[in-house]
């Protein structure tokens, strides 16, 4: 990925702290609201233990992530080691809840005015 789009989309994400997780697997379709943080073109979730998206996401790791401004597709999966210096992890919930790390395939970023989107970003 060029490093211009690469960076567009950093600035994207930074300024997201919750976002709607989707997912679809032996659970069904699933969405919900969950804590976000960004690093770089990474997307990390706090996600629930009982939740039924970690059923989901052992089966089928597509995922689509939305906040009002922008719209985010990829792969997630459960990270065991936590990286080091992620201030999502100091909340209170954290303790119960496992992180996903989200790698985006795609982002879409929407109009300021209208509906649709004005730009679409393919990340590799």
């Amino acid at each position: 990925m060029l490093q211009h789009i690469r960076q567009r989309v950093a600035e994207a994400l930074v300024k997201a702290s919750t976002v709607t997780l989707s997912t679809y697997g032996p659970a069904d379709i699933q969405a919900g609201v969950f804590a976000c943080e960004a690093a770089g073109v990474t997307l990390y979730l706090l996600v629930p233990r009982t939740s039924d998206h970690l059923f989901n996401l052992e089966n089928n790791p597509i995922v689509v992530a939305t906040t009002e401004t922008w719209q985010l597709r990829g792969t997630a999966r459960v990270v065991e080691q936590r990286p080091i210096g992620l201030a999502l992890l100091d909340r209170p919930d954290a303790s119960w809840c496992e992180l996903v790390e989200m790698r985006p395939t795609r982002m879409q970023i929407r109009r300021s005015e209208g509906e649709g989107y004005a730009e679409t970003f393919d990340i590799d």
